[in-house]
């Protein structure tokens, strides 16, 4: 008796559980538009890869995202463009916009998640908890979350160490930007606290964000190490033609080989992969000490 009890019980929870997972699901989003490469990463960093139907211009990984329609630059992003795509959430990193653009696709009805400011590491596990929330993924954002949190002390822990030793190296960042003068990175950048992850001194911190850098800048820096953008040093054809560069490669660092490159990314915005090319980054420094 007390057996068929049981029996009869369990198979009420199940169909319990069975009628109310549609349900669940049906909650989650499945058409997403994803706006800057780390809410792109962080969407797939979630498994929802699946759910989304377009990405900005800047999104650039995982391969999928290639393929995908295109809604255009983060920060210049037309109305018409997202609605015929018909999405049922957009996620979107700060400084998506323009604003009423945004605000227009919310009068519509259609949900706009901005997830907090990427410019800084620390952000990144309460970033990934507004998209796990936004996509009804809270289980997968706790495991990411945790894990990132862990990932992100034992950086700062050894940033700590690096800051504490003697000879600190100072590394520039530098960006090709088309025909234009190259750009370099000052404080308040992803640049300038990757700098300062893995143990280094940024000579252009005096200033405030991004700002251009003409030859006789570049060519009179001393900085030991230049870090570039990946997509820079491929757009010149790898360090042969970073070197022949007739402005970049005016640095005494990228003439001596000593360059760093993080992807364009990272430098946008940190995101889940973030912190294992911040500890690529490290360990090519350390590789190049002990050659010296």
């Amino acid at each position: 008796m007390i057996m068929r009890f049981y029996g009869v019980f369990i198979a009420t929870l199940v169909g319990f559980v069975s009628l109310c997972f549609p349900a669940f699901a049906a909650d989650m989003p499945k058409r997403v538009v994803t706006v800057g490469a780390p809410a792109s990463e962080i969407v797939f960093a979630l498994g929802a890869g699946e759910t989304v139907v377009a990405t900005d211009t800047t999104s650039t990984w995982p391969e999928k995202v290639k393929t995908l329609p295109k809604v255009g630059y983060m920060r210049n992003l037309a109305a018409e463009g997202i609605i015929s795509l018909k999405p049922d959430h957009v996620i979107a990193v700060a400084d998506s916009g323009p604003t009423p653009v945004l605000d227009d696709l919310q009068a519509l009805g259609i949900p706009v998640t901005v997830l907090p400011s990427l410019a800084t590491l620390e952000n990144l596990p309460d970033a990934i908890m507004v998209a796990a929330t936004a996509l009804g993924r809270e289980g997968q954002g706790q495991i990411l979350a945790h894990q990132v949190k862990a990932d992100i002390e034992a950086l700062q822990h050894l940033a700590g160490g690096n800051k504490a030793g003697a000879n600190r190296k100072e590394i520039v960042f530098l960006m090709s930007v088309g025909h234009g003068q190259p750009m370099s990175a000052g404080a308040h950048t992803t640049a300038n606290e990757i700098i300062a992850l893995i143990g280094g001194e940024n000579p252009m911190a005096g200033y405030d964000g991004f700002k251009p850098v003409s030859p006789e800048i570049i060519a009179a820096n001393g900085a030991d190490y230049v870090m570039v953008t990946s997509s820079t040093l491929d757009q010149l054809g790898g360090l042969a033609g970073l070197q022949a560069d007739p402005v970049l490669g005016l640095h005494k660092a990228v003439a001596a080989g000593h360059v760093l490159t993080v992807s364009a990314s990272t430098i946008l915005g940190f995101g889940p992969r973030s912190v294992g090319e911040i500890r690529d980054l490290a360990a090519q420094i350390h590789q190049y000490d002990a050659m010296q």
